[in-house]
């Protein structure tokens, strides 16, 4: 496992881009129109370059798995970010605007509020081996380093059920984040 550089970032948001497609909270934003593997890729564009600046986007050894994770309080460079996001922004279909910010005003709102690891995108290739266990390993490690809760939020029930077997749990249950999918708080603390 490697903290990524910039060199890394077309390998990690091909690696999103490929993992992300049938996201249900992917798909609610981006919705079902135009290039979808294109908007997938600015998504994970924009979060690589974020996660990147706050020194949380990672590969795993074998370049198959992407993880970008990284602390609450870390402050990144505006600039950069914004440049990643406008393409992103604008490649939001028109009508799901006023839904998309509601979402994300939501979801801030509903977010444990404490110092903590925001653990934003893990993409993993089908083919990817033991890249998921590696990124998992590190990053529980980095939770216990620092004493900091790990926080996420998944739309995939079959994810929810992984994640709380490596001990997360539920804080928060939004019931109809979009399309009628339920959105999942969760927490790990650090053991």
């Amino acid at each position: 496992m490697t903290l990524a550089t910039p060199e890394d970032k077309k390998e990690a948001v091909q690696i999103i881009t490929n993992t992300f497609d049938q996201n249900p909270s992917v798909n609610i934003v981006i919705g079902s129109g135009g290039n979808r593997r294109k908007k997938i890729g600015r998504l994970g564009n924009y979060a690589f370059i974020k996660a990147f600046n706050r020194n949380g986007a990672y590969l795993s050894s074998n370049r198959k798995g992407a993880a970008l994770c990284f602390e609450s309080e870390a402050k990144g460079t505006n600039f950069a970010e914004f440049w990643a996001e406008f393409p992103f922004a604008i490649s939001i279909p028109p009508k799901k605007v006023i839904q998309t910010l509601k979402r994300e005003s939501y979801i801030k709102k509903h977010r444990f509020e404490g110092k903590h690891l925001y653990f934003w995108f893990l993409g993993v290739e089908k083919d990817g081996g033991q890249a998921v266990f590696e990124l998992k390993e590190h990053l529980f490690e980095l939770s216990k380093q620092k004493q900091l809760p790990i926080l996420l939020e998944t739309s995939v029930e079959r994810n929810r059920s992984v994640y709380e077997r490596y001990g997360f749990e539920v804080y928060h249950t939004w019931k109809d984040s979009g399309g009628g999918k339920a959105l999942w708080f969760m927490m790990r603390k650090p053991n």
